[in-house]
């Protein structure tokens, strides 16, 4: 409590001469005021952000027409009155401790400056901000919130990753792996997202400042890195569009190989290879044979790359008012997609031998350090951690919402669509394998005619007749010859194996367009809406070096050995401000009163100890593979029309290191600054997540000062 100065509303006399009981009743008053004024600091520091800092989109504060939650918002405007009548109490027991001519600075209790926290409380809590920006939109229904969630994390890539990971590191063994993690660290840290984000409302830039000084640069990490992210990542909508725009001809142009120009003939490099692959290499990407080799942006994707930043442009310019309704349609489509192929592929056979890997479990798998770190970053990627959407789009929720039964609802949904669609896609590898293998044993049966023809191979070796299954007949011919005749047959043509093919997949995207067309389906806040536009056009701009001919390469760089070591470090960071710098308890406390009922304890322990420990051990992890061994890329040899593995020259360790340090700087940046003023690292218990962008500023610059 501020000490009263001499000469500055000094008693009247009257008061002075008060009689003694009249003393003991003031001195009762005060006991009970004081402990009004405990109360209200308890309340204040409990009570939910409800900031109207702008987060980029503008429109009015929407009101929720479930019954349920216009209760929640009456419950909170009780606590706000409370809260009034509290401060009241306390200004009238603060004027009447001046009656006490005995008591000590010492003695009187220390308390937060009432008048000026509960005008910044009632200021934080209007609809409209003081600054003149818009106030922060809210969704109008929590099904576009969850819609909009669900969308976020249905991302094609993750889907076919897990697939990979599935087939390559012990099916169902691997699965388990991945639960457990989605246990530990999925489910805790999308529960941190989620209830930061929407305590705060605010964006993820300000977020963390707020929360503590020294990790005010986690939302400027987030934003390059997804600002970098996208730019590649919305190059696969580009080839998305490309492949659509050809699936209305009357004969797909990868179901044949093209005709050369001025002849009858087909293309020598297409049939050495098959259609498909031709088509995706040499057609849609154009793709030169090394990393090093440079070119012209392709005009074609280039036009397709245009279209899917503009139509970005049109989902996102008003904000969650478009977002909410579009993700309604928009979230059906995938589901309607694979619903088709799921039909389309019962229609087809040869997926057995797909489909038997739904019947492998690897217990040896189970005590495999790699496949543990390999599920661990799978969740972190499925779930969307570390770039900033989940935090901006919770940020747009009602402050009482219940984000932990939200955080394990979206794990639920995560497993029911990887166990829908992992028998989808294994199926469908299944029929790619067969098929693929099917088109090498008749290539290889007529060029083993021709060479017999020219007299380079004997008689010996003529094929049999492929008519009803290519691949039984031509392996069991092939291994029913002498050793010296199937050494020499195979030094002239490749082996046709279904078990290598069909273990070929990988998370890679061009693996995703290969297996299915062989189906042959088909500037300022105040002005968010040019500035949505003109960082789209940026990105744009940045994304042309995606689509030239090495455009492909410099996709796998970023996406397979770069992103990933800024995301897991910015997650720790998060970590770390929410359950050491802010406190754990103190945070859990805070959600408590928000949704009215306990919080799971063991989000304490699991956010202080299990998840930095498990995400220190990813990152260490990454690091070795990175350093011990090469990267690699696979590549297009046009001279022998077939893909090669190629090695990433040094340069590119450099780039990518480089990027890195460039995107973390901001977090660098931030712990030195506050390191050199002594700033504490744990937030003093005065300091709350309710602090605005001007108090933050405040203790900055107040201990600037002192130094």
């Amino acid at each position: 409590m501020r000490s009263i100065k001499e000469g500055e509303n000094a008693p009247s006399l009257a008061k002075l001469r008060a009689s003694p009981s009249d003393m003991s009743q003031e001195s009762t008053l005060v006991k009970a005021s004081e402990s009004c004024m405990e109360k209200n600091v308890s309340m204040d520091t409990r009570l939910s952000d409800t900031d109207s800092n702008l987060g980029g989109w503008e429109g009015d504060l929407v009101t929720w027409s479930p019954s349920a939650w216009i209760t929640q918002a009456q419950v909170s405007e009780t606590r706000m009155e409370k809260a009034q009548a509290w401060e009241t109490l306390a200004l009238e027991a603060q004027a009447r401790v001046a009656l006490q001519p005995k008591l000590s600075i010492t003695e009187l209790p220390t308390v937060i400056p009432l008048k000026q926290e509960s005008l910044q409380l009632v200021k934080r809590m209007s609809n409209k901000s003081t600054e003149g920006f818009p106030a922060r939109l809210l969704w109008s229904s929590k099904v576009e919130y969850v819609l909009a969630l669900m969308g976020y994390m249905l991302m094609p890539s993750g889907l076919l990753r897990f697939v990979s990971y599935w087939v390559h590191k012990g099916s169902w063994s691997f699965f388990i792996a991945y639960i457990l993690m989605l246990l530990g660290i999925g489910i805790p840290l999308l529960f941190l997202e989620m209830a930061v984000g929407q305590r705060s409302q605010q964006g993820s830039v300000e977020l963390w400042k707020n929360l503590s000084p020294w990790f005010g640069g986690v939302g400027y990490s987030m934003v390059m890195v997804c600002f970098i992210s996208n730019t590649y990542l919305n190059v696969f909508n580009a080839w998305i569009l490309f492949y659509m725009s050809h699936i209305f001809h009357f004969v797909a142009p990868w179901e044949k190989c093209p005709l050369q120009k001025n002849s009858s003939d087909f293309d020598p490099e297409c049939e050495q290879a098959t259609s498909y692959t031709y088509f995706w290499y040499r057609q849609t990407l154009k793709a030169s044979d090394r990393f090093e080799d440079g070119g012209q942006p392709s005009f074609s994707l280039g036009m397709f790359l245009f279209l899917a930043w503009c139509l970005i442009c049109v989902f996102m310019v008003n904000g969650i008012k478009s977002i909410g309704k579009i993700i309604c349609v928009l979230m059906l489509v995938p589901y309607l997609i694979m619903f088709c192929f799921l039909i389309r592929t019962l229609s087809m056979g040869s997926t057995e031998y797909g489909l038997k890997y739904l019947l492998i479990l690897k217990v040896a798998s189970i005590f495999d350090l790699t496949m543990w770190c390999h599920a661990g970053i799978q969740i972190l990627f499925d779930i969307g951690l570390g770039f900033g959407p989940i935090v901006s789009l919770s940020s747009h929720m009602h402050d009482f919402n219940n984000c932990l039964a939200d955080a394990s609802f979206m794990a639920l949904f995560k497993i029911f669509t990887l166990l829908i669609t992992t028998p989808f896609i294994l199926s469908i590898l299944g029929f790619w394998a067969t098929i693929t293998t099917h088109h090498c044993c008749q290539r290889n049966t007529k060029k083993l005619i021709m060479l017999i023809a020219q007299g380079i191979l004997p008689p010996e070796v003529q094929p049999p007749d492929l008519q009803d299954n290519p691949t039984s007949i031509y392996n069991y011919w092939l291994y029913s010859l002498p050793p010296p005749l199937r050494n020499t047959v195979l030094s002239m043509v490749p082996e046709c194996n279904i078990q290598k093919q069909f273990l070929k997949i990988e998370d890679s995207p061009r693996f995703l367009f290969l297996i299915f067309t062989e189906d042959t389906f088909p500037f300022c806040r105040r002005q968010p809406k040019m500035l949505t536009v003109c960082v789209s056009m940026v990105m744009f701009l940045a994304g042309l070096i995606f689509i030239q001919p090495s455009g492909i390469y410099y996709f796998s760089l970023l996406n397979e050995y770069w992103v990933v070591v800024p995301i897991i470090i910015i997650i720790i960071c998060e970590t770390l401000a929410v359950a050491w710098a802010y406190g754990a308890k103190r945070f859990l406390a805070d959600m408590m009163v928000l949704l009215g009922h306990p919080v799971f304890p063991g989000c304490d322990w699991l956010w202080r100890y299990v998840s930095p420990v498990v995400l220190l051990g990813l990152l260490m992890s990454i690091f070795a593979y990175l350093v011990q061994g090469p990267l690699v890329y696979m590549a297009w040899d046009s001279s022998t029309s077939k893909e090669v593995v190629r090695l990433f020259p040094v340069w590119s360790l450099i780039l990518i290191a480089g990027l890195s340090v460039l995107v973390l700087l901001p977090i660098l940046a931030y712990f030195a600054y506050c390191l050199t003023l002594g700033i504490p690292f744990r937030a003093t218990p005065s300091h709350n997540l309710l602090s605005t962008k001007e108090a933050s500023k405040d203790i900055l610059q107040g201990y600037k000062t002192e130094s």
